[in-house]
């Protein structure tokens, strides 16, 4: 795909030939014929370290290697296999670290067919493998994936999972304790609960990690009865508790834990303040505004001290939850202490973040704040347009406030879409209609077309009543980012016949492509229409999709109409990689592998975990040595949470024009955590994120794939829009040359 193409994004003129991709858009960097291939052979020589320092193997290592080559295999293209590979390896390999990958394989790759053999690992005489069984558990049996896919869960899971929070060994009990969050129901909190209570707490840090993983556990049952034993554990001196409850507290929406959140506001560690001030923020209490107002400054007024990024941020997030007029003026205060220019990030950042708060709180007031800001070029103008035009909704006076036609880099049009889907009106409607007829002339620029999707959503917004009229012809676009667009914009009138044609037609058309996403959307939006037969005949034709996550789409469909002659098991995936590249990246597993990211705001150097998820670490490889990275942005920046990074085209919805599997591993999310964006799970391609702070919410969600040692400060540095130049790897450790255990 041509993104100066404006013929491709035209409805008149949609090219027949339009490339499909599978993970957010297209790349023009990479070639079609490696779409799903990156670790075809000729791209495997992009993953041979430099140096060829040659060293006998042992027979041992040798042995180790060819196993974790086939078990890399097998995950990659989700399938046991018909032999017995993986309960022999699991439960007999003489080499304790084969058995630990097993486990973790048969968690990634999903086929509940294996609990049974997990379970009896849950008694193997290794802790590690135990650990590795119950979070691989977790995984299989994780109730939010078998809701959507709607399957039961295993009533064994649980019990299990219960038995093993007494394990004698703490590693074991950990990974127990996080599987229940994920497979157990909120009465298991109780169990949870009780343990919590009975822990012999040291502040050691295996201790520090059980205790994060059952808070994490608590929250994501979303038990209230664990209120009060957050609010009790928050007592602890102990900082790094004191922040993980109230972080629990936040995500169980603890509304009465008002008190708990006021006197950690007082901490004086900037963590435990400023997960407080985010608590605050959904306690629905006005007055609250007091609390915070004095955290948004650059420094505290009663002691002088600096409130960091983090604690600023939060602050005024919660102030905008709140919804206090009164704390507007503090917030134009606070965004008038220092320059909001480039040179200076954190105050940019700052004002994002004030921008969205001021938009939040409602109140016609903040215009006088964000209209300066709509003035400045950059990420801040971007959030005060769209504020701007949630305080102005139906009210045509926007248009004097504010000049859209200065908002012409990519990321300002789709911002002014979304503020003129914010105002509605006639004068909204007419200019998102002007800015569709702009993408499909030929004179469009990257930043019109781009700007088509953020149009036929806010026009859907506004619900013109032409909306299906415009939206049909979207339909049929090859763009998976347009088409996901039309698709959800798409709500046929009542009487309309065979309403389903259009999306049928939409799947059938990108089938044959690798375009994951677009394919899902359609499929998702026949749900409507599920006791048709013409969308179930559509539905068992997608039984055979190429992509194993459109079978998973498929069939959950069938079994929410009722189906009972469908697979349990959508089966493998397909995947061009070659046993010599599985080889590859088993015989280099340990080798200590270091990106560095050279930016506008300096060096970050990245540490990539090999052994823990060696197709995402050779992906990312791959295309830092093609020059993939190089000129890119980082294209969303959220303070206290994450950098992202890697999309061509600038919107999170970009991609290298395939997709990799989810290596979903054990390493916790810490600041300067590397994960790979997602939008679903196997959606991995090019996009990753930095973490500016622990999130523990993401663990066993998102592959980890390494972290930062060195360059945080350019990390949290970082604003919308600023650019990776170049991305290095050095390998410390060549081919042959490599660790012994």
């Amino acid at each position: 795909m041509k993104y100066g193409d404006s013929h491709l994004f035209s409805p008149a003129r949609i090219s027949p030939n339009g490339r499909s991709r599978a993970k957010k858009g297209d790349c023009p960097r990479i070639s079609s014929c490696l779409r799903g291939a990156f670790l075809a052979f000729p791209l495997a020589l992009f993953l041979l370290p430099a140096g060829c320092g040659r060293r006998k193997l042992s027979s041992d290592e040798l042995e180790r290697n060819r196993l974790f080559a086939e078990i890399l295999k097998r995950e990659d293209r989700r399938t046991l296999g018909e032999d017995d590979f993986f309960p022999r390896n699991l439960h007999f390999s003489t080499h304790p670290e084969v058995r630990q990958w097993c486990a973790v394989a048969l968690g990634r790759i999903g086929n509940r067919r294996a609990l049974p053999w997990l379970y009896n690992a849950l008694h193997s005489s290794y802790a590690s493998v135990r650990a590795a069984a119950a979070f691989a558990v977790g995984e299989i049996e994780d109730r939010e994936t078998l809701k959507e896919e709607f399957l039961r869960v295993d009533p064994r899971a649980a019990s299990e999972l219960v038995a093993a929070l007494d394990d004698p060994s703490i590693q074991v009990r950990m990974r127990a304790v996080e599987a229940l969050g994920k497979a157990g129901s909120p009465s298991d909190s109780v169990e949870i609960i009780r343990r919590l209570h009975a822990l012999p707490y040291e502040g050691s840090p295996v201790e520090q990690t059980y205790l994060r993983l059952a808070i994490t556990a608590l929250t994501r049952l979303r038990d209230p009865s664990a209120v009060p034993a957050l609010e009790k554990l928050a007592e602890s001196p102990d900082p790094e508790i004191q922040w993980r409850c109230a972080n629990g507290l936040y995500g169980l929406r603890a509304r009465k834990a008002r008190s708990t959140f006021l006197r950690l506001l007082r901490s004086y560690n900037p963590d435990v303040r400023a997960h407080a001030a985010r608590g605050a923020g959904i306690c629905e209490a006005p007055d609250l505004a007091d609390a915070l107002i004095p955290l948004i400054s650059l420094h505290d007024p009663d002691s002088g001290k600096p409130n960091s990024l983090g604690v600023r941020a939060s602050a005024v997030e919660a102030l905008g939850n709140l919804r206090n007029p009164g704390a507007i003026p503090a917030i134009r205060k606070a965004l008038q202490e220092a320059p909001i220019v480039r040179a200076n990030p954190e105050q940019v950042n700052f004002a994002v973040q004030a921008a969205a708060a001021l938009g939040n709180i409602g109140a016609s007031e903040g215009k006088d704040a964000l209209v300066p800001l709509t003035r400045i070029q950059g990420p801040a103008a971007v959030s005060a347009v769209i504020a701007l035009a949630k305080l102005s909704r139906g009210n045509a006076t926007f248009f004097d406030l504010v000049r859209l036609e200065d908002f012409t880099t990519e990321a300002a049009r789709r911002a002014a879409a979304q503020a003129l889907g914010e105002v509605g009106g006639p004068e909204a409607v007419r200019r998102l209609k002007l800015m569709l007829i702009q993408a499909a002339s030929e004179r469009a620029t990257a930043a019109e077309i781009r700007a088509v999707p953020a149009a036929v959503e806010a026009l859907a917004r506004i619900g013109v009543e032409d909306l299906q009229t415009i939206v049909e012809p979207y339909l049929a676009s090859h763009d998976g980012v347009i088409l996901r667009a039309a698709i959800k914009a798409y709500k046929p009138p009542p009487r309309r016949k065979a309403p389903w044609k259009p999306l049928v037609e939409a799947y059938q058309r990108m089938a044959p492509g690798w375009d994951l996403e677009a394919k899902v959307s359609a499929l998702s939006a026949l749900q409507p229409w599920l006791s048709e037969q013409d969308v179930q005949a559509v539905l068992r034709s997608a039984l055979g999709d190429r992509q194993r996550n459109a079978r998973v789409a498929a069939l959950s469909l069938l079994r929410k109409a009722g189906a009972t002659d469908v697979p349990d098991d959508p089966g493998p995936s397909e995947s061009a990689t070659t046993d010599i590249t599985y080889s590859i990246l088993a015989v280099s597993r340990q080798n200590r592998t270091v990106a560095t990211l050279e930016t506008e705001r300096g060096n970050i150097e990245i540490e990539l975990y090999r052994e823990d998820a060696p197709l995402t670490t050779a992906n990312f490889i791959s295309l830092a040595r093609g020059d993939f990275f190089n000129g890119l942005s980082f294209m969303r920046v959220v303070p206290y949470y994450v950098i992202q990074g890697g999309d061509p085209r600038n919107d999170m919805e970009g991609g290298p024009g395939y997709t990799i599997r989810c290596e979903i591993n054990m390493r916790a999310y810490e600041k300067g955590s590397v994960g790979m964006a997602l939008s679903g799970k196997d959606t991995g391609g090019s996009q990753f994120f930095i973490t500016l702070s622990p999130q523990p919410r993401l663990d066993g969600g998102f592959t980890c794939f390494g972290r930062v040692i060195s360059g945080m400060q350019a990390a949290q540095s970082m604003t919308a829009g600023d650019k990776i130049l170049k991305v290095r790897i050095e390998e410390d450790i060549t081919l042959f040359d490599y660790r012994r255990y």
